[in-house]
């Protein structure tokens, strides 16, 4: 396959899968090849769109596109109205809060340990050192000190 005009991904998350979304997959990727869209168009599926309580979700690009409630009716207007002829269906716009970015690293220890420049080895350097071990109170493991 191609250069894809559309990508399609459809939440198979922990809150969407158990609603029926990757039997809505399988819908969609049908639909598609009805519709004769399947070089155009890739359906895949995502983990956790943090929509949930609007799910299942689907982004769609370019854009993104967010949609929500997705159900098989829905599934054939999007199709054939956004996939085939590139019209997004503003009706179904996903319409909550914006997404909250996750942080990209997790900082386990509230006093800023890990947040510190490595000591360098001079003998200045070795009278600042902090060696304070971390609170347990913040771990994420079960690591013992």
């Amino acid at each position: 396959m191609g250069s894809t005009k559309y990508r399609a991904y459809l939440c198979c998350g922990p809150n969407c899968g158990p609603k029926g979304s990757g039997s809505l997959l399988d819908f969609l990727a049908a639909e598609v090849h009805r519709l004769g869209i399947s070089d155009d168009v890739s359906v895949l599926p995502t983990g956790c769109q943090s929509h949930c309580e609007s799910g299942p979700t689907m982004v769609v690009y370019p854009g993104p596109v967010y949609y929500q409630g997705i159900n098989e009716e829905r599934l054939i207007e999007i199709a054939s109205e956004h996939l085939r002829d590139g019209v997004p269906v503003q009706e179904y716009f996903w319409r909550g809060e914006p997404l909250r970015i996750r942080p990209k690293t997790v900082r386990p220890f509230a006093d800023g340990y890990l947040d510190r420049p490595a000591p360098s080895f001079g003998s200045a350097a070795k009278e600042k050192t902090d060696h304070r071990k971390p609170s347990r109170h913040h771990e994420v493991d079960d690591f013992k000190w």
